[in-house]
């Protein structure tokens, strides 16, 4: 067999093993995609040689054919220790690859962008890290992490400009205008409890999360932001310039990658400090994902004209009902605010009508949902977007109510908390990251998982709803598309609300008609099952946890409304039963039972 050539050698298997996804992709030399896929995170300081080889062996099921090469970077990979563990794993799981190339993640970069020819590489994301290669030869600046370095990276700008927040409001004795950016992303209500956040969070991507607030505020020339941005990039710059002086490489060509660089803003600012200081090296956008890079780690002349961007199945939107032209809203951006008003509150008309035309539906959804809890399984709402966020809301909702423990509803949202705030690209994409929500959680056959999703096509609900099915849990789908069918190969739930709403008011969004209509849904399935769990006493919220003045207050007057008693009464009572109203109401009847019967007894002695 020739070195190098790869249809001689076989499919070849990529590998990007991230802090907190693995991507993957086998290959032909042609540059087409038999497979790819993500697992979990394999960090292999995380993961360890046993954690590996379990994601590893996951993606080992889903390839079509054995690879004969394997080309892989990972995170944490420090030292000779950690990639010969790596290399060890892979051969392993593969023992008939011919060819295996281990590296760090930044390897696989700089492959994707130069194969094995001569370049530099800047990266920009949480972290940052500036690499070249000469004759073979690799060298690197920063990326010592955000405590040592990480300059010009998405924790190292947003770092900055908090400083310059707390300057300026330490100057001026009240904030600037980027601090309500700042408090609204983290959900804040002031600058003191964002400090507490910022030291109780230990992530760096936290902090790093922040960074697209502070860059669309230095765009529209807020002087906090501004300034950071500028520093950040122009840092990021002059570290990367140093490199090449350092490497003796007069014509630099650099390729860019990461988050920040997809900021069109940012990587401008960049560019234009990078070439002051270099001005004869040429900068491009690296587009050529991880692991595809991986790939060239084993063969550097694979075709990549077909992998330069991620292929991406096409949604035909005019299949959704929800995308359609509303008839009823043209020429919206004419009306008055009286009449825009009064055309959103009649059309929740149809949403009305859509609860009804589903009943039947949502009866049958709530009798698997009240049956799982009875026998003392969860009922998990899983989503993307505005549909996971009404999940989220309503399992929220359970533990004040109802005073049930917080894991017995709980919501999977796709992207993480970070989503509830700010809209996380591509999670609601990632299928495998909706699998692994359910195989982390360990939903299994006493569970019931709810999928939300106004489309009924969202990735990761499907994802999510395969694998509680393949583990034995009883599955329900929300959907607004009233038409929605199971296809060939794809999720089959045992239940499923179609939500006939029509088209919105506003083409496409449906946090209205759709989301109106799923949040009602949620209400039914979560308040049946609470009341079939007996956590409702005729129409009262007698589970109710008084945790402020007015869930106190409603508290008291139930314990009044099933006792009699007076108002001094029932506080006592309730503060002695530890805030439950049930418990307050048996002590109450228990005394009054204990009077009566020492009335009875006082009247039989007299008689």
């Amino acid at each position: 067999m020739k070195q190098g050539n790869v249809k001689e050698l076989g499919p070849i298997l990529g590998i990007e093993g991230g802090g907190t996804k693995t991507s993957w992709v086998l290959m032909e030399g042609d540059g087409r995609r038999l497979a790819e896929g993500s697992e979990r995170g394999s960090n292999l300081m995380l993961v360890g040689a046993e954690g590996l080889r379990g994601v590893m062996q996951r993606v080992a099921k889903k390839l079509p054919v054995a690879p004969k090469g394997i080309g892989a970077g990972f995170a944490g990979a420090r030292g000779k220790p950690e990639l010969a563990m790596a290399s060890g794993v892979l051969r392993q799981v593969w023992p008939k690859a011919e060819r295996v190339r281990v590296g760090q993640d930044t390897d696989t970069a700089l492959a994707a962008a130069w194969g094995a020819e001569d370049g530099f590489l800047v990266i920009a994301g949480t972290g940052s890290n500036v690499i070249g290669r000469r004759a073979g030869r690799r060298h690197s600046v920063g990326g010592h992490g955000h405590l040592l370095g990480d300059a010009g990276s998405g924790y190292d700008l947003v770092q900055r400009a908090m400083k310059e927040v707390f300057r300026f409001r330490d100057r001026e004795g009240k904030p600037p205008k980027l601090a309500a950016a700042l408090l609204a992303h983290a959900g804040a209500a002031d600058l003191d409890r964002l400090v507490r956040e910022v030291y109780r969070q230990r992530e760096k991507g936290w902090l790093a999360g922040f960074a697209p607030v502070v860059l669309r505020a230095a765009e529209k020339g807020d002087r906090c932001a501004e300034g950071a941005v500028h520093a950040a990039a122009g840092e990021l710059a002059e570290r990367s310039a140093e490199l090449a002086r350092r490497m003796g490489v007069r014509r630099p060509r650099w390729a860019l990658t990461g988050g920040l660089f997809q900021n069109a803003f940012y990587r401008g600012l960049f560019t234009r400090a990078l070439r002051k200081r270099c001005p004869e090296g040429t900068v491009v956008l690296l587009r050529t994902p991880g692991e595809v890079g991986a790939v060239r780690m084993v063969e550097p002349v694979l075709a990549l004209e077909e992998s330069q961007v991620r292929r991406e199945a096409r949604v035909k939107v005019e299949d959704l009902p929800t995308e359609r032209a509303n008839p009823r809203s043209r020429g919206s951006h004419k009306k008055s605010v009286v009449q825009l008003v009064r055309s959103f509150v009649e059309e929740e008309a149809f949403t009305v009508r859509a609860l009804h035309g589903a009943h039947r539906e949502i009866g049958r959804a709530a009798e698997i949902v009240s049956r799982a809890l009875r026998k003392g399984g969860r009922l998990i709402y899983v989503g993307a977007g505005t549909s996971g966020r009404l999940g989220v809301l309503d399992a929220s909702e359970m533990p004040p109510t109802f005073h049930s423990p917080p894991e017995q509803v709980q919501a999977i949202l796709a992207g993480g908390p970070e989503a509830i705030f700010r809209a996380q690209e591509g999670a609601e994409d990632d299928a495998d990251a909706g699998a692994r929500s359910v195989e982390e959680r360990g939903i299994g056959r006493r569970d019931v998982l709810v999928g939300l999703t106004a489309s009924g096509r969202t990735p990761f609900v499907h994802g999510a709803l395969l694998r509680g099915r393949k583990n034995g849990a009883s599955t329900i789908l929300v959907t607004a598309h009233p038409r929605w069918k199971p296809e060939r190969g794809g999720i089959r739930p045992d239940a499923v609300v179609r939500l006939d709403v029509g088209p919105e008011l506003i083409a496409g969004s449906t946090r209205l008609k759709a989301g109106t209509a799923t949040k009602m849904v949620c209400n039914i399935l979560s308040s049946v099952a609470m009341i079939r769990l007996g956590r409702v006493y005729d129409n009262l919220m007698v589970h109710v946890v008084p945790s402020n003045e007015k869930l106190k207050a409603r508290a008291i007057r139930l314990v009044q409304m099933l006792t009699k008693v007076g108002a001094e009464e029932a506080e006592r009572a309730l503060f002695d039963a530890g805030g439950k109203v049930v418990a307050a109401v048996q002590t109450l009847k228990g005394k009054r039972k204990t009077r009566s019967k020492s009335v009875l007894r006082g009247k039989r002695a007299e008689g």
